[in-house]
């Protein structure tokens, strides 16, 4: 296998190619932006008592899934 001389060392070509892919990955990770997870997804409701509807059952599902934590 070949490799490079770099400051008084050999460095074997694969892991200079380890290397660029994994400095390539870690731009591509920094550059997406970051999702906010917090936000709930929009409700599409055809009416508002059916919005209404959900908006309550979520809260309920919510308020009984951390009773169960605790």
């Amino acid at each position: 296998m070949g490799h490079f001389t770099i400051a008084g060392r050999k460095i074997a070509t694969h892991h200079m190619v380890l290397g660029v892919l994994a400095a390539y990955g870690l731009g591509i990770k920094a550059a997406i932006p970051k999702k906010d997870k917090t936000q709930a997804p929009p409700i599409n409701a055809s009416s508002a008592e059916e919005g209404e509807f959900v908006q309550q059952f979520l809260k309920a599902f919510e308020a009984e899934e951390k009773k169960e934590k605790h």
